[in-house]
Order: C-alpha cells, then sequence, then structure tokens
C-alpha cells in the first residue's frame, strides 16, 4: 500500500499542533494520573467510558486523572484480548472492553449479557446494568488476574447489510457476518445460518465496500460514525441482536499502590458511570435522520420474522445454559424482562424505507466508484515529480512491490479512497466529506482542511488538477506531509475509470 498519510491524519495534525501529553503522577501536587486503554474503541462512541474518565476527575477534584488511550490494539481482531492481556501484565494501568470478549479468555460469567436477542430494549439494558448482576459477574475477573471496577451499558447492537437488510433466517443464510471475537456471538452467528467473521474497524468499513463481508453489527452511533451507510446501506431497526456491554477493570498492582480514597474515587466513578449509562445511547431517533440523509435505509421485521430469529437461535440458549451460572443469569434477566416496559419502539421516517439509491439514481455526477489502472513505481516516481515532490520522497512514498490501484467512492456527500498494492485486498487511505462546485471544482473537507481540485469528467473517465490546499488560519498546508505532495500526486496523478 501506498505510504500515504490520509488527510484526516493531516488535518489531526493540524488542530493538535504538536501539543504534548497531559500531567504525570508524582509529587510536589501533581496529580496521579492512570493510563486507561479502550480496546477497539474511542471517545467517539465509547460515551460511558468517557464519562467514567469526567467523573473520576470530579470526585477527586482533580487530584486523580484518567487518561484514556483509545484504539489500544490497533484495531486488530483480537484488540480487545490484547488490552485484557496488557492491563495484568502491568503494561498500563485500567482497560476497557466488551464484556464479549471474556467467553474467549475462559471467563463465561458475562455471557448472558450477549445472549442473542435477550437484552432487547433500552428500558431492560438498564435494569440489568443497575441490578445486582454485574457485580456477581465481575468477581470472576480475578481469574484474569485483573480487577473488576464496573460494567457499563452501551448502544443495542442491530444488523447492518449491504444489498438487502436482514429481517428472517432466510436473508442472513450463506453471508458473511462481522462481529467482535466472541465465541457466543459468533455461535449466534452461525444459528442464523451466516458465516462468522471478526473483522473490525477500517477494515470492516473495506470489507463492506469490497462485497468480502455482506452484513455487520453495529448500533447506530457507531453505524453514523463509521459513516457505513454508503457501503452497507441497510439497518434493521427492530432487532438489537445484543448490547455492547463494557467492563472497567484495573491491574491489581497498580490498584494496590493507590490510597484508599482513590481507590474509593475509582469505585464510585464507575458505580455513578453505571447508572447513567444507558441514557447516552437510547436516544437513538436523533441518529436516524443523520443516517437516513446519508443513504441508510431502515426497515422492521415481521413478526414472522422475530420468531422465525428466536427459533433459529434455540441451539445458541441449549448450549449457554448447560453452565449453570450461564443459566441462572439468564433466567435473571428474563425476570426482569418480564416486568419491565419495553419503550417506545424506533420510528422510522417517511422515505427512509425501501431500496438505497443506486449511482444511476442520483443527481450526484460523482456517485460510485471510480478505480485506476495498475500504477508502478516509474509511474508514480514521475507524477509525483510533476507535482513538485523530489525523486527520493517519490521512491519512499511508493509502498508497493510492483504496482499500485487506487479507488474512489463516492456518495451522498462522503468520499473515500483505497489502496491496493500488488493484488492485496484494497485498505482505507482516506475519507473525508466533499462538495462541488458551480465553477468545475470539487472539494474534499476533512476538519479544518480543504483541498480543492478542478474535475474533467468526460463518460465514465474522470481527471482531476490540484488548485490548493487549506488548512486554517495560521496553517501552513505545505508543511503538514514531510513527504511531499502524496495527496495531489493520489488524486490527481492518474485518469480513474467507473467501475460501478
Amino acid at each position: 500500500m501506498l505510504a500515504f498519510l490520509g488527510m484526516a491524519a493531516i488535518a489531526a495534525a493540524a488542530c493538535t499542533g504538536g501539543a504534548g501529553s497531559g500531567d504525570k503522577a508524582g509529587g510536589g501536587g501533581e496529580p496521579a494520573v492512570l493510563r486507561l486503554a479502550e480496546g477497539a474503541a474511542d471517545s467517539s462512541t465509547d460515551l460511558a467510558v468517557a464519562d467514567f474518565v469526567v467523573r473520576v476527575g470530579q470526585l477527586s477534584g482533580g487530584d486523580l486523572r484518567i487518561e484514556a488511550v483509545g484504539g489500544w490494539g490497533n484495531g486488530e481482531p483480537g484488540s480487545e484480548q490484547q488490552t485484557v492481556r496488557d492491563v495484568e501484565a502491568g503494561r498500563v494501568d485500567l482497560g476497557s472492553v466488551g464484556t464479549r470478549v471474556f467467553d474467549t479468555l475462559g471467563v463465561n460469567s458475562f455471557q448472558a449479557l450477549g445472549a442473542p436477542m435477550l437484552i432487547d430494549s433500552y428500558p431492560l439494558e438498564r435494569a440489568v446494568i443497575t441490578s445486582s448482576i454485574p457485580g456477581q459477574m465481575l468477581t470472576d475477573l480475578d481469574k484474569l488476574k485483573v480487577i473488576g471496577l464496573g460494567i457499563l451499558a452501551d448502544g443495542l447492537r442491530k444488523p447492518i447489510a449491504v444489498a438487502r437488510p436482514l429481517l428472517g433466517p432466510a436473508d442472513w443464510r450463506g453471508i458473511s457476518f462481522a462481529g467482535f471475537r466472541s465465541r457466543g456471538q459468533a455461535q449466534a452467528v452461525e444459528a442464523l445460518g451466516a458465516r462468522p467473521s471478526d473483522v473490525i474497524g477500517e477494515e470492516l468499513t473495506v470489507a463492506l465496500a469490497n462485497g468480502s463481508v455482506q452484513g455487520a453489527e453495529n448500533n447506530l452511533l457507531v453505524y453514523e460514525n463509521a459513516t457505513r451507510q454508503s457501503v452497507a446501506p441497510y439497518v434493521t431497526a427492530n432487532v438489537n441482536l445484543w448490547p455492547k456491554t463494557v467492563a472497567l477493570f484495573a491491574n491489581p498492582g497498580r490498584f494496590a499502590k493507590l490510597s484508599v480514597q482513590q481507590r474509593g474515587w475509582l469505585r464510585q466513578a464507575a458505580r455513578e458511570a453505571a447508572m447513567g449509562s444507558t441514557g447516552l445511547f437510547e436516544d437513538e431517533g436523533r441518529l436516524v435522520a443523520k443516517v437516513c440523509a446519508a443513504g441508510g435505509r431502515l426497515a422492521n421485521a415481521s413478526p414472522a420474522d422475530l420468531a422465525a430469529l428466536r427459533q433459529a437461535l434455540t441451539p445458541v440458549y441449549a448450549s449457554l445454559e448447560q453452565d449453570p451460572q450461564t443459566r441462572g443469569f439468564i433466567e435473571a434477566i428474563q425476570q426482569l424482562k418480564r416486568s419491565t416496559p419495553d419503550g417506545p419502539a424506533l420510528t422510522i421516517p417517511t422515505g427512509c424505507t425501501g431500496q438505497a439509491a443506486s449511482a444511476g439514481e442520483t443527481s450526484d455526477q460523482f456517485a460510485g466508484t471510480w478505480t485506476t489502472r495498475r500504477i508502478t513505481e516509474s509511474q508514480w516516481v514521475h507524477a509525483f515529480i510533476a507535482m513538485g515532490g523530489s525523486e527520493r520522497d517519490a521512491h519512499e512514498t511508493f509502498g508497493a512491490s510492483h504496482h499500485e490501484v487506487i479507488t474512489f467512492t463516492f456518495q451522498d456527500g462522503v468520499f473515500r479512497s483505497y489502496c491496493g498494492g500488488d493484488g492485496h485486498v484494497p485498505e482505507l487511505c482516506d475519507n473525508a466529506t466533499y462538495e462541488i462546485g458551480d465553477d468545475g471544482t470539487l472539494a474534499f473537507l476533512h476538519g479544518s482542511l480543504t483541498e480543492t481540485y478542478r474535475y474533467d469528467l468526460s463518460g465514465d473517465t474522470l481527471r482531476l488538477h490540484f488548485v490548493n490546499g487549506e488548512c486554517g488560519s495560521g496553517c501552513d498546508y505545505k508543511a503538514l506531509d514531510p513527504h511531499g505532495p502524496v495527496g495531489p500526486t493520489l488524486y490527481a496523478g492518474f485518469p480513474f475509470t467507473r467501475s460501478s
């Protein structure tokens, strides 16, 4: 893949200005700082963990701070497992992961939280999280040599899909469906007739775009935040497979070194964050308008579909309930379910159902997928130098051994580029929003960074010509990428042909 610094990374550099890290633990009245690894998540969607971090600071009056490190594990399928191991080993003080992960590490206590279609409403999730059930489950984290602090609620995960909404088992049959690495959830996916995949993060977006994965589980916040409407536009609104519930835990050695008061702040913050966590996610209606405007299409499974899904999942419960502890937790949750109102159903706005728009059904002349021919290193070097770069930087920024292929996708104002070197599966290089000007220009926008190109569109061939780049007041666009004009060469160095 090209050694390309995408607009997202450049924009981040422009915004941070190279700011250093915060205070560190130590003497002289400085606050104690604990690092918290967020396994396969970050504060943009990990709202309850972010709330926990704030509460610790408030309770301690700033004397104890949590430094959250998002995306621990580098987006690999085993990121959450790695987070648990790193906390146990003392490489980081605290951790947060989905409770789904623990059944791959020999702890089955949390499986009832992810039992398919059991916790299927936010009122029920709140009832479970605020009950005694999480506290009973947390004691088993001792087996992993970490100390459980609390369990937080997160969003309910719905099926999203590329080709059609996943309503009944027939729609699931034979597709590849992505979820996080979990034995229980993989078993549920198989019971519905699909093949489980554990690809996550940006790689999941790429897999949905290139068709190697046809469905996945997302809550609406993650779905909207990752702008997956353009690659997997179909959402089943009334099928909640399971919630993501988040475990907070600590390294025993680091926890023991804290004062009694500091340990109390952590536990109190975890309790308070748990109490308020469901409320951070349950107002899904505010996200639906954004999802629809970006091309998402929602559908409801019929009562017959829902009954068929539950019937297909019967073997999963038979397997789960072989464990007496898990059976007891499932029975306790079912008892809460019988006494807890479901809450309002998610309303699907007018115009947000039916077939998703295709490139031929939109007035956006760029909508669709565009691909280069194979680009050799000599061709890249020639184009790079023509853009004002050096020959040395040109060779250094070409990361393939033989050839590179660049793919653009445009849909509903969202732009993505994918780089596929030497025939490998394309990887996401960049994503941004785009605007088409009345003056024959196309602008890519990412935060404070804007790149403007003049375009020539002739039939199914697109050529871009770099005009300028801007990154806000006092910012030098040319200084953002030390490797030279990588972005302009990537976008404007070669013709693109429409492929869909």
